[in-house]
């Protein structure tokens, strides 16, 4: 387990690397396996080793030399969201040490207080916390019964990458596809599973896909070198046609940026036809 140790302090610094290391050694019988340590002395260090190599937890003293306060815990929750955190605060900052814990630190502990028993009972409960939350947010954004995303995850996902093609000048394509409606549920569910399966295995491993209403789907692709997102959206619908899947799309491009409600509105709206889909599908 990879531990980055943010303090400033040298004297806590040593102080705190052995109570790590005791704890990683198990002499408390904590049974730690191959824990590593990482130190870093103020945010900017911080920061490059985040970027740089995988963390499994952080131990964040709020007062470095190049950020103080609860403005420390804002910039490494924008760098760490994905880590459990759990601050080292003075004596006298324990109200501030509840109010961080109430925006995402996992825990606080007074540093003057800290020891091996505690800081592995913190860890540990950190750890669990954060995949039971983990676990908890990924299930409230998919679909229970394709396992794609729902509308709540994609709307989140795509709205990032929408953001991020018109910063990047990229072109970004909405594409949503439609099912028939059948009158029993039990043909309508297996209709479902059967259609999550063919866009799995027509989307790309970069491209977003969610169920976004009780018949109709949505993707989200990228222009890429080997295939601009015109050429992706022909091939998605010759190879969905054949199973009554009917699609519409909407781009965005830089020169004319679109919102995400905007573009899937005009996806729905470019819809195919029912009657030309099941005319392809009768031809082939």
């Amino acid at each position: 387990m990879r531990v980055l140790l943010i303090e400033s302090e040298p004297e806590d610094v040593i102080f705190l690397r052995d109570v790590l290391t005791e704890i990683g050694e198990g002499r408390q019988g904590n049974n730690w396996v191959n824990m590593a340590i990482l130190e870093a002395h103020s945010w900017s260090r911080a920061s490059a080793i985040l970027s740089e190599q995988p963390v499994e937890i952080i131990l964040l003293d709020l007062d470095l030399s190049d950020t103080q306060g609860i403005e420390t815990f804002r910039l490494a929750q924008r760098s760490a969201q994905a880590i459990p955190m759990i601050l080292l605060v003075g004596e006298y900052e324990q109200s501030l040490g509840v109010q961080l814990i109430r925006e995402g630190a996992q825990d606080f502990l007074v540093k003057k207080q800290v020891d091996c028993a505690p800081l592995a009972h913190a860890m540990r409960n950190a750890l669990e916390r954060h995949r039971l939350l983990t676990a908890a947010r990924a299930a409230s954004t998919r679909d229970t019964l394709t396992g794609l995303l729902n509308r709540g995850g994609f709307l989140a996902g795509a709205d990032r990458d929408r953001r991020l093609a018109g910063k990047l000048a990229l072109r970004f394509m909405v594409i949503v596809c439609e099912i028939p409606a059948a009158h029993d549920e039990q043909r309508q569910d297996l209709a479902l599973v059967e259609a999550a399966d063919h866009l799995r295995s027509v989307a790309g491993p970069a491209d977003l896909l969610a169920r976004i209403e009780p018949t109709r789907f949505a993707m989200s692709i990228f222009d890429t070198g080997a295939e601009p997102s015109e050429t992706a959206r022909v091939r998605i619908q010759a190879k969905l046609r054949p199973h009554r899947i009917r699609i519409g799309a909407a781009l965005f491009t830089p020169n004319d940026p679109s919102t995400l409600d905007t573009l899937l509105e005009q996806a729905t709206a470019n819809l195919e036809p029912n009657a030309k889909v099941a005319q392809a599908s009768a031809c082939e």
